[in-house]
């Protein structure tokens, strides 16, 4: 199950810094929402 909630954090990230690189979301944001769904995946940074 680990394996499969770092995968899916993983992905959840890489989403993520495609939207910053355009521009869709704030750097802020892209953070908080990182924090999110570490804690939600049960990851650490």
């Amino acid at each position: 199950m680990t394996d499969k909630n770092n995968a899916a954090f993983y992905y959840s990230v890489n989403m993520l810094r495609a939207l910053l690189a355009m521009k869709l979301i704030t750097e802020e944001e892209c953070k908080k929402i990182i924090a999110l769904s570490a804690e939600h995946y049960g990851v650490e940074i």
